[in-house]
């Protein structure tokens, strides 16, 4: 049987090339100069053709063109391209190298080691059943960095503690919340602040949270996973089922920095601890004032310490 010059025993051909001349309407793509955002009327863009060209040639040094152990991929059972993709893991490799006092980490290594906890949420009634007073959230509500309360998304409290499976969310003030599926910002993750934790969240959501047994808080969480070249390694792992995007369990592989002192994650994640202690002084302050006055404002900010009230 012939074998193009490409082939290597035991070995996967991988390429992840970005574009294939045609847009999603079937109509030809054509470059685009990224200055001036005026579209070639002649130059097509397709960087597949691109690759099979360079291929043919025995040129493999592109680096949406990889070769992949075959046994790994049936192990897996992913035959994905853009998941073997190793360039797109280049910028957190680099970035890592060049701060000191840190080394990369997997979300599944630190939740082996007991340094991290990743759950899922509580379930999604149906929308006949949004009629209450506990915040139900969507996807659709995590964005910016924050848990936005949508007021016409309420359920009964009974319900909630149906999905809650008794009468706490078990939820804790600046956990980490992310889409996990059918949304276009799975991996951008939000805080929730102090006096949100009494809601409901869709199953649709990861929650990630660090143990009594790290020195990293909540807010060096949020500015390592908020890191661009951390975002990127989402586009890895997300993959299209049937209609709906989908991260599952390959979440885990996911790479963050990790300091290796904590006067180190004290210092990366000052600026982010301070924003948010700001955040919440600022929401606090503002409730008690709101409470405190002659008028009855409806507002949905969560609750404080010291007044259980929605204002």
């Amino acid at each position: 049987m012939h074998r193009p010059n490409w082939y290597r025993d035991s070995e996967i051909l991988v390429v992840n090339a970005s574009t294939c001349g045609i847009n999603k309407d079937g109509h030809e793509q054509y470059l685009v100069n990224p200055e001036t955002g005026i579209r070639s009327d002649s130059d097509i863009n397709d960087k597949l053709a691109e690759a099979c060209d360079l291929i043919h040639e025995g040129n493999f040094e592109r680096n949406d063109i990889n070769f992949h152990s075959h046994a790994d991929a049936i192990e897996k059972d992913i035959f994905v391209p853009k998941y073997y993709d190793d360039s797109i893991n280049i910028d957190i490799q680099e970035l890592v190298a060049s701060i000191e006092d840190v080394e990369l980490k997997s979300l599944g290594d630190l939740v082996s080691e007991e340094l991290l906890v990743v759950m899922g949420g509580h379930g999604s009634p149906s929308s006949d059943q949004r009629v209450g007073e506990i915040p139900y959230i969507k996807v659709s509500d995590l964005r910016a960095g924050s848990v936005n309360i949508n007021p016409t998304n309420m359920v009964p409290v009974a319900l909630a503690e149906q999905f809650w499976r008794g009468n706490s969310s078990g939820l804790k003030p600046y956990d980490l919340i992310s889409p996990e599926r059918a949304s276009k910002n799975i991996g951008e993750f939000c805080i929730l602040m102090p006096g949100q934790q009494k809601l409901v969240l869709t199953k649709e959501v990861i929650i990630i949270r660090t143990t009594a047994h790290s020195f990293v808080s909540q807010f060096y969480l949020m500015w390592a996973c908020s890191l661009s070249a951390v975002r990127k390694e989402w586009e890895r792992i997300v993959f299209m089922q049937t209609n709906r995007e989908d991260v599952g369990k390959r979440m885990l592989e996911v790479l963050i920095p990790f300091p290796t002192t904590e006067e180190k994650a004290n210092e990366l994640a000052a600026p982010f601890k301070e924003y948010y202690e700001n955040i919440e002084a600022a929401r606090s302050n503002f409730i008690s004032s709101i409470n405190g006055s002659d008028f009855e404002h409806h507002i949905h900010l969560g609750e404080t310490e010291n007044d259980e009230r929605n204002v």
